[in-house]
């Protein structure tokens, strides 16, 4: 018995640490995606004062404004998985007993765990083949889209990563619901 408390223990700690390091990741992530929102309104500002006031519109700012949304939206949805802010539809779960409701969470959140790491896969085997083959954006100023598309990878990867916390913390806590935020 005290093995396996000894155990149970290990385990805690090394759920908290993983728990932790993916809530440091995602962290960062929403503050550069917030930061990308602030560029993206900047961005448009200064192309409505330049194209109507001065006459003189950018090449620039449609692009810019494009790339950073696509990168906010894939560095948010990690945030939106850890805080349970994702949109749920509870026809169902709401017939359920307590005990019920908490199996098909638990349930749910494997099956989004795992929905995710393989988008998340297949998102990193495309990375790498525009990395490889130097495919880029068609646009004014076209970048390679490896660089916009790891997000897509980094998004789905740590939301995986968020649904399997809430899949293996305990039944009934707050944890095993939100990953940890209400």
């Amino acid at each position: 018995a005290n093995d396996l408390n000894s155990t149970q223990r290990r385990m805690a700690k090394a759920l908290e640490l993983f728990r932790r390091v993916a809530y440091a990741l995602t962290t960062f992530g929403t503050a550069v995606a917030s930061g990308a929102l602030c560029i993206i309104v900047a961005a448009y500002c200064y192309e409505v004062v330049s194209r109507y006031f001065f006459s003189h519109p950018t090449l620039w700012a449609s692009d810019l404004v494009a790339f950073l949304l696509f990168l906010s939206i894939f560095l948010m949805i990690p945030e939106v998985a850890r805080s349970g802010g994702h949109v749920r539809v509870t026809v169902l779960e709401d017939r359920l007993c307590e005990r019920r409701r908490d199996r098909l969470w638990t349930v749910l959140a494997l099956v989004s765990a795992l929905a995710c790491f393989v988008a998340a896969w297949i998102s990193g085997l495309e990375n790498v083949r525009q990395f490889f083959f130097e495919i880029t954006t068609v646009s004014v100023y076209p970048i390679p889209k490896w660089v916009l598309s790891w997000t897509v990878t980094y998004g789905f990867g740590l939301s995986g990563v968020h649904f399997l916390i809430i899949f293996l913390s305990p039944a009934g806590s707050v944890d095993s619901k939100t990953g940890g935020f209400t």
